[in-house]
């Protein structure tokens, strides 16, 4: 977790009834006339995380995004009422701090994160501007079922997938999305990392810039 805010930054916090408390950082270049987008990160399994993605929030403005990260909670896992806390609760409330465009958001999720992330895209893909899974699997919680969700709202939120060359079988099963999700019309991008497992994916700089270049290409959420 950061201290305090990157330089050219402000940070927000709050804690909506019902919802959750949370951190966002925001550039002071952003304005009601120019927004930043919201990203939204979605943690691990027994971790905040906070630690991993808050370094990159300065980053993540210079593309024009706002980091909206999670202060406290049970990071042993997710649940769908967690989930509920934060979409329903969490980001309207981000939404009413100036600079941000919380329209459509971003989810940023990271193995357990991005399994959350593509359960909240499979129910409500209308919601979100786009994906970026962080050492997650093509599945769904419907049983181990991997087929894509159909329908035109899915072929409308690009998903940008990074997965460890020694991540298991995670390689061989978004290479197989790959070519099924695309042809169901999903607008999914796949990077294998070399020499990684299933851990955290952004540690070189040339992967850092992969993700920064995908989300800064993203369409506008209008």
């Amino acid at each position: 977790m950061l201290a305090e805010p990157p330089a050219g930054m402000r940070l927000h916090t709050g804690a909506p009834e019902g919802g959750l408390p949370y951190r966002l950082f925001v550039s002071e270049e952003a304005t009601a006339a120019r927004p930043h987008r919201l990203l939204v990160w979605l943690h691990p399994s027994g971790s905040d995380g906070l630690g991993l993605v808050e370094p990159l929030a300065a980053d993540f403005a210079r593309r024009g995004f706002a980091l909206l990260t999670l202060s406290q909670k049970d990071f042993s896992g997710w649940r769908g009422a967690d989930a509920n806390r934060v979409m329903l609760k969490v980001v309207p409330d981000a939404a009413r701090v100036p600079g941000v465009d919380a329209r459509r958001p971003v989810l940023l999720g990271f193995s357990a994160g991005a399994q959350m992330a593509l359960e909240l895209w499979s129910a409500r893909p209308d919601s979100f501007g786009g994906l970026v899974l962080l050492a997650g699997a093509p599945r769904f919680s419907r049983g181990n079922e991997s087929a894509p969700p159909t329908g035109a709202a899915y072929t409308r939120v690009p998903l940008l997938s990074l997965v460890g060359s020694g991540d298991g079988n995670g390689p061989f099963l978004w290479l197989l999305a790959l070519g099924s999700w695309c042809e169901a019309g999903v607008p999914l991008q796949m990077r294998v990392v070399p020499g990684r497992g299933h851990e955290w994916l952004l540690v070189k700089q040339s992967e850092q810039d992969a993700v920064l270049a995908w989300l800064a290409a993203l369409p506008p959420t209008g």
